[in-house]
């Protein structure tokens, strides 16, 4: 009995101590330290008329790295570049399959913009918590690709927009915990308005362990992309939800893994009308320093 009541009394302080846990957002980076960023996505685009239903699907992998050429109390400068880009197309009865590390699919239809892209590297300056100071260049622009092509490049645009710098006083990849210090169950927003879309996130920390931080999130967003489809340009307008976890390691602050799914609706319009449409991307990404 009496050892039952020392281990509830030593579970409760426990438990305390933990939920009282707070930590700040200063990210702790080392001097040469790279880190190799693994993304997987996988998406589904369906379009319903009153003709047929139509669905494309994209499985997407990328493979890029930051490293930490140099790092201060005050700021860490950090440089980006592409490593590699996969992916399997399936949609409107083609297949197509591409990988960078593959010198045919180099010489192909995509092999430009891709060549292009791995070519491309930028710097850029953070603060302790990962908001962006500089960026140089501020834009890279990238090869344009076969336009037929294009319903492939938008449903691959959360890998293709990895070689962009991210903007003057926004928060970089690194940039998770807020300024002042969290503790478990506190909430915070950002707010992101570009591209002619807007999203507003919402972050909660919602555990503490010995090694980790683990973050909830939902995001709701909405966005308007054009492509083409069987040679007609089409404007799609959707509006987004997306709920995810990230894991950061205790220690530095540095994210260790990011998970999410973005469910979307909207319509396509073009010259054959306007088009319902859903869609779903479910994406990984993985931080391995190095």
């Amino acid at each position: 009995m009496k050892k039952n009541i020392i281990f509830s009394v030593l579970f409760l302080l426990t438990t305390i101590i933990t939920s009282s846990q707070s930590i700040s957002g200063i990210l702790k980076f080392e001097q040469g330290q790279i880190f190799n960023i693994d993304m997987t996505t996988n998406s589904t685009i369906s379009q319903k008329s009153s003709r047929m239903d139509i669905e494309f699907t994209v499985d997407a992998n990328a493979n890029h790295s930051y490293t930490i050429t140099n790092t201060t109390e005050d700021n860490s400068t950090l440089r980006h570049e592409m490593k590699r880009v996969n992916f399997a197309f399936n949609g409107m009865g083609q297949k197509q399959k591409f990988d960078s590390d593959i010198e045919k699919d180099m010489k192909g239809s995509f092999g430009k913009p891709v060549k292009d892209m791995l070519d491309k590297k930028y710097d850029m300056i953070i603060n302790p918590s990962g908001i962006v100071k500089m960026a140089f260049p501020e834009k890279i622009v990238i090869s344009e690709g076969d336009s037929r092509m294009a319903i492939i490049t938008n449903m691959l645009k959360g890998v293709t927009d990895i070689v962009q710098p991210p903007q003057k006083n926004k928060g970089s990849f690194f940039n998770v915990l807020p300024d002042t210090a969290v503790e478990i169950g506190n909430k915070w927003k950002t707010n992101i308005k570009e591209n002619g879309g807007r999203s507003e996130t919402e972050y909660t920390l919602s555990a503490i362990t010995d090694s980790t931080v683990i973050i909830d999130f939902i995001e709701n967003s909405n966005s308007v992309t054009n492509a083409e489809m069987m040679g007609n340009p089409t404007t799609t307008t959707l509006k987004n939800k997306t709920t995810g976890k990230i894991i950061l390691n205790r220690a530095t602050n540095i994210i260790q893994e990011k998970t999410m799914t973005t469910e979307s609706t909207g319509s396509t319009e073009s010259s054959f009308g306007d088009l319902p449409v859903t869609s779903k991307i479910v994406t990984r990404i993985v931080v391995k320093p190095s």
